[in-house]
């Protein structure tokens, strides 16, 4: 075998001091600095050496031509590669000399039109290559649509293929890879079983009615319907009505004393609202004095001092189950991983309300220019028996409405299970 003559650490080094003093690009996207950034600059310094370099070239773009050095050199347009190099003439007196570029990508979100532009960005030459790099191959159209001298590999294939061309770097290629394959998947660490939660009838029934509930003092407390919140930022889900800077509002979040429904003001811990599920009439009928109660005193919507000490809980309080339910839906429509995937949410006028039979999200396709909405949900039917996500493409002109529903499988992790579900949005934008 032959020797390695770099490290793991050495090369993780490299690419994050590089990645944290790279200078500013000429075009800046919305997008912030993730793991792509990171992975460009591992590319480089594995592929320093000439001996890794010429296995790469051989083994993952099935060529015998030379190149340079493959750089991260800085961007100059939009539409630079990651990584470029000069592919070397094959004699002095040939004219053949092009350039290579590498794209790498961990969204999944490479379509053959951007690797057509990013193959334009190279130049005219007809002896350019470009390859593109991303999480499981996943390109929009398939391999055998892509343009002519692109190629496509996966992280996972390069690994693999490079472990063996280039076994002195075996431990760098399978770091590369793992990281190129896991950072296109959401970071869901709940211990909760994702079938369990989200299938069975009983944990249903129970988390619909405390959003009932919710629903309910929204109603009467604030005279709207809650909808998730879509304030600039946000790295969480937030069901909410009526919470501003200076005024408090409903959110319904972490269960605590019982309820998940909670007196919530910017800045300020929240308070629980004291109803859980009436089992009786006289437990509905002592919910609904203290909702009166609560309306009749306006002063606590805007005054910090005035917002009420949490109450004796009315009504049953709400299982590990619900608790358990609310983190993996949270994390389905958890707006920070939504964006990684390319969706932004939709203005907050256009969010639809919490309602009887649903609770939804309303997103948006960052780049498409057809306003194309698009929507997370639970629900559909007065009676829930199952917490199963839905994904829907909403109608256009064009389009019919398109709708799919997503079930976890037995012993799914919540991670698997969450990537899975913004995959299958992610499919509905495919014309």
């Amino acid at each position: 075998m032959a020797r390695s003559y770099a490290t793991v650490g050495q090369m993780l080094t490299y690419a994050v001091e590089r990645t944290v003093n790279a200078p500013e690009s000429a075009e800046r996207t919305e997008r912030p600095v993730r793991a792509d950034a990171i992975l460009r600059h591992m590319l480089e310094f594995v592929l320093m050496a000439p001996r890794s370099r010429r296995a790469f070239l051989r083994t993952v773009l099935r060529t015998e031509r030379a190149t340079g050095s493959i750089v991260a050199a800085p961007r100059l347009h939009r539409h630079s590669p990651d990584l470029v190099a000069e592919i070397l003439p094959t004699s002095p007196e040939s004219d053949d000399g092009a350039r290579l570029g590498i794209v790498v990508s961990t969204d999944g979100l490479l379509r053959t039109t951007q690797l057509e532009k990013h193959l334009a960005a190279l130049g005219t030459s007809e002896h350019h290559l470009l390859l593109a790099v991303s999480r499981r191959n996943d390109l929009v159209g398939g391999e055998e649509q892509l343009p002519e001298r692109v190629q496509a590999t996966s992280w996972r294939s390069l690994a693999r293929r490079m472990s063996k061309a280039d076994p002195g770097h075996q431990a760098l290629w399978e770091t590369i890879g793992e990281i190129g394959e896991n950072s296109g998947r959401p970071i869901v660490q709940y211990p909760v079983e994702a079938k369990r939660l989200l299938t069975k009838a009983s944990v249903a029934r129970e988390f619909r009615g405390h959003l009932d509930v919710m629903h309910r003092a929204s109603r009467d407390l604030l005279g709207t319907s809650p909808h998730f919140s879509t304030r600039r930022g946000q790295t969480d889900a937030h069901l909410q009505a009526g919470v501003r800077l200076h005024r408090t509002g409903l959110e319904f979040g972490e269960v605590e004393q019982g309820t998940p429904v909670h007196l919530q003001r910017a800045g300020h811990e929240p308070v629980p609202l004291g109803i859980g599920l009436p089992r009786t009439d006289e437990e509905s009928a002592e919910a609904a004095e203290r909702l009166e109660t609560l309306a009749r005193r306006t002063a606590w919507r805007t005054d910090e001092g005035a917002l009420p000490a949490t109450p004796e809980l009315i009504g049953a309080p709400a299982s590990p189950e619900v608790e358990g339910a609310r983190l993996l839906l949270w994390a389905v429509l958890n707006p920070m991983l939504l964006r990684d995937r390319g969706f932004d949410l939709a203005p907050a006028r256009r969010q639809p309300a919490l309602t009887a039979t649903t609770m939804g999200l309303r997103l948006l396709h960052r780049g498409d220019e057809t306003g194309t909405t698009y929507r997370l949900w639970v629900g559909g039917e007065r009676d829930w028996t199952h917490l199963i996500p839905k994904v829907t493409r909403e109608a256009t002109a064009d389009r019919p409405e398109e709708t799919y529903a997503v079930a976890p499988r037995k012993s799914q992790s919540t991670a698997d299970f969450v990537w899975e579900v913004h995959r299958a949005l992610r499919s509905l934008t495919i014309p």
